[in-house]
């Protein structure tokens, strides 16, 4: 899964940043660089505070941390990845830049800011998932400093997971200050993506599921109403922006996300989900 997802940036991201793995024992591909585990493979955290420390140690000060199974769902925006968030996230000292974010059907939970082609919207101490591991740009001296809180008080296995990482993340006794917005960030809409018309068709299904829910709600109650939303999730799910990407993923507890298939299929990318849909299962269960 590690190796397709990085295969699905070289074809979808143009001159992007050079790719380290971790977490694995060996190489998925050819053109990236592994760091090397030294962990238990179920210590997600303690992985990836040594793989921070050693990117770290080869001069990065910002990196994209991307899960194996979150691939860009259509072209990427290049200039706004390579260039525009970057810069921004250098120069507001940002922790982290979260690449799922509000707006397109998605709730906005604090205030947004414009900086030039693309807008940020700022997270609330009070949003929980600000620290998503969805894609996101990460500055690397908060994302160890975060890492190590955490690693010191995660005593079994199950607090060292990525699950773990995003809940007891944002809890308030894992924070050194009291203010009530944070440096956490996430992009915001209208984000002009490289495909016009994924935006499009995303804005298509959207549409007609808030039209076809509200008829449903009237005719048959919240029960209706519920069942006809979820029918329409997977356009919810599908976020449009620089890196374009389905909520959850491609796999979702050990299978196939249902909203992922869904994308593939409403969005006509079906050469996508028989990619995946090919791959060994060993590879992705």
């Amino acid at each position: 899964m590690a190796g397709f997802t990085a295969g699905q940036i070289s074809r979808q991201w143009a001159n992007h940043p050079p790719v380290f793995f971790c977490g694995l024992s060996g190489l998925p591909r050819e053109n990236g660089v592994l760091l090397l585990r030294d962990r238990d493979s179920a210590d997600w955290i303690g992985i990836l505070t040594d793989a921070v420390r050693e990117v770290k140690k080869r001069g990065f000060k910002l990196a994209y941390l991307i899960l194996d199974d979150h691939p860009p769902m259509g072209p990427c925006r290049s200039d706004i990845l390579n260039d525009v968030l970057p810069t921004i996230s250098l120069s507001w000292n940002a922790e982290i830049v979260s690449l799922l974010g509000s707006g397109q059907g998605r709730r906005t939970e604090g205030r947004i800011f414009r900086q030039g082609m693309i807008g940020l919207e700022q997270l609330p101490r009070a949003y929980l998932w600000r620290y998503s591991l969805h894609p996101g740009l990460w500055s690397l001296h908060a994302l160890e400093k975060l890492l190590t809180k955490l690693e010191s008080g995660a005593a079994t296995m199950d607090a060292r997971t990525p699950w773990a990482f995003e809940r007891i993340g944002a809890r308030k006794e894992s924070q050194s200050d009291g203010n009530a917005v944070t440096q956490c960030y996430r992009v915001a809409s209208p984000v002009i993506t490289a495909s016009v018309r994924d935006q499009s068709v995303g804005a298509l299904f959207r549409a007609l599921g808030m039209g076809a829910r509200s008829v449903a709600g009237i005719l048959g109650g919240p029960g209706a109403w519920t069942r006809v939303s979820q029918r329409f999730d997977f356009a919810h799910n599908y976020y449009g922006g620089p890196y374009p990407m389905v909520w959850q993923g491609v796999m979702a507890k050990g299978l196939l996300n249902k909203d992922f298939q869904q994308f593939c299929r409403y969005f006509r990318k079906t050469d996508l989900l028989d990619a995946v849909s090919t791959l060994r299962i060993d590879e992705i269960s």
